[in-house]
């Protein structure tokens, strides 16, 4: 029987997080793990492997494995090549239509989680919430209580990695060792101008409305862990069906062409790699999912755009990586 053995590190210095003792920007993609022929359950384990490829050859180093806990297969090859893995939770059902309860259980299907996959060096980090929100008051909610059991159980089940205590939206632990927001504005300017107080401590920070859903931001290492969204079907363009968004969907107004989707992609990754305290990024998403139609890829892989072009954007230096 044969096995393997990797060895990295990874560390927090300031803002930055080191990769085997050097800054590595971390150039993400939102995948959720979904196929048109098996759900949430990959059809075989080459359609793991090519998932994997398929982001590298966009420009991606690494994805948020989102809203799922993938198949342990799929972390194998992601060890073997060299890819970088956000681990993550499946967390809905928690909320009410006003509050979250999320349960013990979500505590000890995340400790289940970290058992398993804890070894795998692809894992540079864990999340085990994501986009919770709530108003912060001095009131202890079961949420402040399940997101801090979460971020403490995960802190002690492994030492070695960084941990964001909820992915957007709403930070409720204040030692958390990441923070981050989701900002899909597709405008470039208004995205940077949202995003230029980082280097002053002043990130942008999700909101509800005028209510506080956050602890105030400590200087931690700071990367917006969505964005993008870039809503594009070339074969739907210009339709009827296109301008009532019948089954085709993404973030704010769809581009009129494909040029102008690399023009706003180019826009919105160039703000990120430029700004020196960002240690990252996450593009929503790696291909269509159902009525999502934000992908690089289409649902069923195929391509869908000039994928060549969405890499060369990705592969200049990063301002932290100089």
């Amino acid at each position: 029987m044969d096995s393997y053995a990797g060895l990295r590190s990874i560390a927090i210095d300031g803002k930055r997080v080191l990769v085997n003792g050097r800054p590595v920007f971390q150039r993400l993609v939102l995948d959720q793990g979904y196929y048109p022929d098996g759900l949430m359950t990959a059809p075989s384990d080459a359609a793991l492997l090519r998932d994997i490829e398929l982001s590298v050859a966009a420009g991606f180093n690494g994805a948020r494995l989102h809203q799922k806990v993938f198949e342990e297969r799929f972390l194998y090859h992601a060890d073997r090549l060299g890819y970088l893995v956000w681990g993550e939770f499946g967390d809905w059902g928690a909320f009410d239509g006003r509050e979250q309860h999320p349960t013990a259980s979500f505590v000890t299907q995340w400790l289940e989680v970290l058992e398993r996959d804890y070894s795998h060096p692809s894992i540079i980090g864990w999340c085990p919430l994501n986009e919770t929100t709530q108003m912060i008051n001095d009131q202890v909610t079961q949420l402040d209580d399940v997101t801090r059991g979460l971020f403490l159980a995960t802190k002690l089940a492994d030492p070695t990695r960084p941990v964001i205590d909820a992915s957007g939206y709403s930070h409720r632990v204040p030692e958390t060792d990441v923070y981050d927001s989701h900002n899909y504005e597709q405008e470039p300017a208004a995205f940077a101008g949202q995003l230029s107080g980082l280097g002053k401590d002043q990130p942008y920070v999700n909101t509800a409305g005028d209510r506080p859903i956050s602890v105030p931001y400590r200087g931690q290492p700071y990367f917006v862990s969505e964005y993008g969204g870039i809503w594009w079907n070339p074969e739907l363009a210009g339709t009827e069906q296109d301008a009532a968004r019948v089954g085709s969907w993404g973030y704010g107004q769809r581009v009129r062409d494909e040029e102008e989707f690399h023009a706003r992609f180019a826009g919105l990754t160039g703000v990120l790699l430029d700004d020196p305290d960002m240690f990252g990024y996450c593009y929503t998403q790696l291909t269509d999912v159902f009525q999502e139609e934000n992908g690089i890829y289409r649902f069923d892989r195929t391509t869908k755009l000039d994928v060549g072009r969405v890499r060369a954007v990705q592969s200049r230096q990063a301002a932290c990586e100089r």
